[in-house]
């Protein structure tokens, strides 16, 4: 898929689709979200054309024609995922007893966080009483 990507991306050859194994490879979704990460002027042509000229294309060479015709050359770029940071058990216990606090009082559980953090209300007795 990757050099699917770098090709429409990238190089611009359009030399990736030729064998089966390429095709199957390829997924139009996953271009246009690797393109629209890519930049915002990538995104924004995605939304653009792509997005709402979605049923002009029925099979993965056109999708692939389109993309290498539409999308300009950019130059390399790595793109960093942004990932969902890892819960600790501490974190997890302050949750539990937010989303407690939250029913218990009728708030939502942002509020309640948002009182916690500026009120600092311990939390200790409450995850105590939960254990």
């Amino acid at each position: 898929m990757f050099n699917i990507i770098n090709d429409v991306l990238y190089k611009k050859t359009g030399d990736q689709l030729h064998n089966i194994d390429a095709e199957t490879e390829f997924v139009p979704f996953m271009i246009a979200r690797w393109a629209s990460m890519h930049s915002p002027e990538c995104a924004t042509i995605i939304n653009s054309t792509t997005n709402r000229l979605w049923s002009i294309c029925q099979t993965k060479q056109e999708w692939y024609s389109l993309y290498l015709n539409v999308l300009p050359k950019v130059k390399f770029k790595r793109i960093e995922y942004i990932k969902k940071p890892k819960v600790e058990k501490d974190k997890k216990e302050d949750l539990e007893a937010i989303v407690f606090l939250a029913r218990r009082l009728e708030l939502s559980v942002r509020e309640v966080k948002y009182y916690v953090d500026q009120e600092q209300i311990d939390l200790a007795p409450i995850k105590k009483a939960l254990k």
